[in-house]
C-alpha cells in the first residue's frame, strides 16, 4: 500500500468515526436518551417493595388512566416522565440504565474481583433506597405526593399494553405487567404557579397554597420522613393550590423525630430560597411565609 492510499485510507476511518459521533449525539439529543431498553429490568419478585393492592374501584380507574397514549415529558436522574394526552397525569418509568452494575465491570480480570462486587453492591443497595423511598412515597404521603399507583414488582394482573410517544413522535409498545413505574397526578411547580398568583395578584390563593407548602413539610417531619433533595423549586408543586411533593425518590426513615425547634430550623433551611424568591415580588406573601414558619 503507498503511503497516498493510506493517508486517504486513514482520513475515511477518520471521517466515519466522526460521523458517527456526531450522529449518535444529535440523535441522543433529539430523543433526550430516550430508549426502552433503558427501562426495562430483569430484576426479581422483592416482597419489600410490595405495596397494598388496590380497591376494585381503583383499579379500573387506574387502568382507565392508562388507556391513552402518553407522550414524552421529561427526564430526572432516576426516572422518565410520559404526560397523558389530557395532561392530567405522569407516569413515571424507572432508568433502569442508571440503576444497573455498569457491563465494564464484567470485563475486569479476576484479580478485581472484590472491587467489582463492592461496585456491584453499592448499584443494589442503592436502587434498593431508591425504591423503598417511592414505597414511603406511596404508603405514608399518598395524598400528598398525588400517587395513585405504585409498580416496583413484575406483575399479570394488569394485561394492559400502553403507548408511549417519544420526543420524535415515535409510538412505542410497552407491557405494564413488565415495567416498574407510578402514576402521579400533574402539578405546577411552585414558583410559576406562584408568579402566576402574583400577576394576577390572586394573593388569598397564593397564601393557601403556601400555608398548604408549609404544613407539607410539617407533616413529613412528623412522620419521621428526612428528604436529601427537598428542591422546592424541582420537587414541590400545587394542584389546585394543594401543595404535593413531586419527587419521593429521595426519602430516608428517622427512627429519632425532630423537636419543635429542630422543625423550625429544617423549615427556615428549606424554604430559605423560596423566601428570597418572594421578597423581591411580593412582600405580603413573603411575610405570610415567615407567619406560617414561625408557628
Amino acid at each position: 500500500m503507498s503511503f497516498k492510499h493510506w493517508i486517504r485510507t486513514v482520513y475515511l476511518i477518520l471521517l466515519f468515526g466522526i460521523s458517527a459521533l456526531l450522529t449518535e449525539r444529535f440523535c441522543r439529543r433529539q430523543t433526550d436518551g430516550f430508549a426502552l431498553s433503558k427501562m426495562r429490568s430483569n430484576l426479581f419478585f422483592h416482597s419489600e417493595w410490595e405495596v397494598a393492592s388496590l380497591f376494585p374501584s381503583e383499579q379500573e380507574k387506574v387502568l382507565s388512566l392508562l388507556d391513552q397514549k402518553y407522550h414524552y415529558y421529561a427526564k430526572g436522574a432516576q426516572c422518565y416522565v410520559f404526560l397523558s394526552k389530557d395532561q392530567n397525569y405522569v407516569l413515571k418509568f424507572f432508568r433502569h440504565d442508571h440503576m444497573r452494575p455498569s457491563p465494564w465491570l464484567s470485563l475486569l480480570p479476576p484479580f478485581f474481583a472484590s472491587y467489582r462486587e463492592k461496585k456491584e453492591e453499592r448499584t443494589r443497595r442503592k436502587l434498593r433506597q431508591d425504591f423503598m423511598s417511592y414505597k414511603l412515597g406511596m404508603t405514608q404521603l399518598k395524598e400528598k405526593s398525588g400517587i395513585l399507583y405504585l409498580h416496583l414488582n413484575k406483575t399479570r394482573h394488569l394485561q394492559q399494553r400502553l403507548v408511549l410517544v417519544d420526543k420524535l413522535g415515535i409510538e412505542h409498545f410497552v407491557e405494564l405487567d413488565e415495567m416498574e413505574f407510578l402514576l402521579q397526578k400533574k402539578a405546577e411547580l411552585v414558583y410559576p404557579s406562584l408568579e402566576k398568583w402574583i400577576e394576577k395578584k390572586d394573593f388569598a390563593l397564593a397564601k393557601e397554597a403556601l400555608t398548604s407548602l408549609v404544613n407539607l413539610l410539617k407533616f413529613r417531619f412528623s412522620k419521621g420522613l428526612l428528604d436529601k433533595d427537598p428542591d422546592i423549586n424541582t420537587n414541590f408543586g400545587f394542584i389546585e393550590g394543594k401543595a404535593i411533593q413531586i419527587d419521593v425518590g429521595r426519602f430516608k426513615r428517622s427512627t429519632d423525630l425532630l423537636d419543635h425547634l429542630q422543625v423550625r430550623e429544617a423549615l427556615y433551611r428549606i424554604t430559605d430560597n423560596l423566601k428570597q424568591f418572594l421578597d423581591q415580588r411580593s412582600l405580603e406573601l413573603s411575610n405570610h411565609l415567615q407567619q406560617e414558619l414561625s408557628q
